[in-house]
């Protein structure tokens, strides 16, 4: 019998939040003491017992050394050869897990108690053979089980598993498929997704909350709300929300299916929580008190991003992203338009380096090249502002500006050094796609996806190194015959401090709607 524990600990106070019409960046609502205990700050250390795996195919990660890092504690562990890893000794409270690839996952060590880990890269495909699922819900923090919460089991191919808790807090799925899925839970006054991994003809045991020990209060709170898109529209899956008070250690919750995060054990007092997805950041005071959960209006949960700034340089007369943009919500006058005649490369790459004006730079399909490419003095400067930082997104037939900045990072097919090589897909009105990343899947709500490609031609990739994180595949076919089989259609990687996306494809006349909600996800991974 495998076991995957999830420790949450949230707080469930039947207490409905004020509301507030004020803006969220000056006021939340705060919900009264409702005697919803926090952990102690001194309490005796826990373990964690996880899986780690490879993000590029999800195979376990044997044999790989991985950290934990708990405030200034730093342990590190070696992954066996079925992919399985424990930490001993580690502080209890909120850690983080530093993974292959340089990925990090944060996980939640019970005082005590042992923390089941599960890597979301250990993804796996449903096939025909099941497992089962066994579970139950309970508050560590008022020491009650949570009875009536929804339970979902998210599968790749549109379909979705679902329950409650019984009076008794338990939950059970019969039959699920093998593979890794996301399973979210959500009751009162919370919510909580994280991967579930389900092997043939094996019960997986689910344990969410922990023991339900009554804490002794500490003065510490916390603070719960959500993140959605710029415009209110969708929430974001993965934004990262963080408090870290003066003197202090940070502490942190990333945003669950629904955009929602809680971050427990903040020091009382005004602190500066800090929201980010990408190149996108926001920041408020919010005042903590003590042994109280301070309730943010999830209807004011809009990114705030006055201070973006974002440079799009134009190319093909079938790419907009400039659209995309503007779908998510952001603000015309945040953009600035390079156009098709202009010699973008020595407008920005210059030596006054006006490119560092900008937290995003766009290279939309056929971006004039030419300047960039025959200057190495360009190149280095745009690896800088990356490195320091910057973010790129590049598209379709502008793939030679990857190939020559980075050119170890991505196989495009052809000859590397003949300009244009790559440029061999085929007309397709649909082709069918899988959306092999975790958090991208979650936010789409499936793992699978139309892309409809009506031009003549279009850049395919082969293959990428092992630090590429790849998004979407396809058996992509090409204009001569022949199919590239398991052909990457949007791929990214981070250069220093920054960040490179480049996708096959792009929004123009024609796309499919779900071309539009992948591009408009992509601008949050900048």
């Amino acid at each position: 019998m495998v076991r995957l524990g999830l420790y949450i600990t949230y707080m469930v106070c039947p207490i409905r939040p004020i509301r507030l019409a004020l803006p969220m960046a000056l006021m939340a609502s705060l919900i009264p003491a409702c005697d919803c205990g926090l952990e102690p700050l001194n309490t005796p250390p826990g373990s964690v017992s996880g899986l780690a795996c490879f993000a590029e195919d999800g195979e376990f990660a044997a044999g790989e050394s991985i950290t934990l890092q708990s405030g200034p504690t730093r342990l590190t562990a070696n992954v066996d050869d079925d992919g399985h890893f424990f930490f001993d000794d580690v502080p209890a409270g909120s850690a983080t897990i530093t993974l292959p690839g340089e990925r990090s996952q944060s996980v939640n060590v019970p005082s005590g108690g042992t923390a089941d880990f599960a890597d979301t890269a250990c993804r796996g495909i449903a096939g025909d053979e099941f497992g089962s699922v066994r579970g139950r819900v309970c508050n560590g923090h008022v020491g009650n089980v949570v009875a009536g919460a929804d339970v979902l089991i998210l599968l790749p191919n549109e379909e979705r598993l679902e329950t409650t808790t019984d009076d008794e807090g338990n939950f059970t799925f019969a039959e699920v498929p093998v593979g890794t899925f996301a399973i979210s839970i959500r009751g009162d006054g919370f919510s909580k997704s994280q991967a579930i991994t389900i092997e043939s003809r094996t019960e997986t045991v689910v344990d969410v909350g922990g023991s339900c020990a009554i804490p002794e209060p500490t003065e510490v709170g916390g603070i719960r709300g959500a993140v959605c898109s710029p415009d209110g529209a969708n929430p974001l899956v993965g934004a990262r929300a963080s408090i870290t008070p003066v003197g202090g250690t940070e502490v942190f919750d990333l945003t669950d299916q629904d955009g929602r995060f809680f971050v427990e054990n903040v020091a009382v007092g005004e602190q500066l929580l800090v929201i980010t997805k990408g190149s996108f950041r926001q920041e408020m005071l919010v005042e903590i008190t003590a042994n109280e959960v301070l309730q943010l209006d999830e209807e004011e949960c809009a990114l705030e991003i006055e201070d973006l700034r974002i440079a799009v340089v134009l190319g093909s007369q079938n790419d907009h992203v400039e659209d995309v943009l503007g779908s998510i919500g952001v603000n015309p006058g945040q953009v600035d338009i390079i156009g098709r005649s202009e010699d973008w490369a020595s407008q920005l790459l210059s030596a006054d380096e006006r490119v560092r004006d900008y937290d995003i730079l766009f290279l939309s399909c056929r971006s004039a090249e030419g300047v960039y490419l025959a200057s190495s003095a360009m190149q280095d400067r745009l690896r800088e502002y990356i490195a320091d930082g910057g973010s790129v997104f590049t598209s379709d037939q502008a793939y030679d500006l990857i190939e020559g900045t980075f050119p170890d990072k991505i196989d495009f097919l052809g000859s590397d050094t003949t300009r244009g090589a790559a440029d061999q897909g085929a007309v397709v009105d649909s082709l069918a796609a899988t959306i092999v990343d975790f958090d991208m899947a979650t936010s789409f709500g499936r793992s699978t996806a139309a892309i409809h490609y009506p031009l003549d031609t279009w850049s395919m990739m082969t293959d990428v190194a092992n630090d590429v994180d790849i998004y979407l595949i396809a058996d992509a076919p090409k204009r001569t015959g022949g199919i590239v089989q398991d052909s990457p259609q949007i791929v990214g990687f981070s250069h220093g401090e920054g960040r490179v996306i480049y996708s096959s494809f792009h929004q123009e006349n024609g796309s499919s709607p779900d071309q539009l909600r992948i591009l408009q996800l992509l601008m949050f991974e900048l």
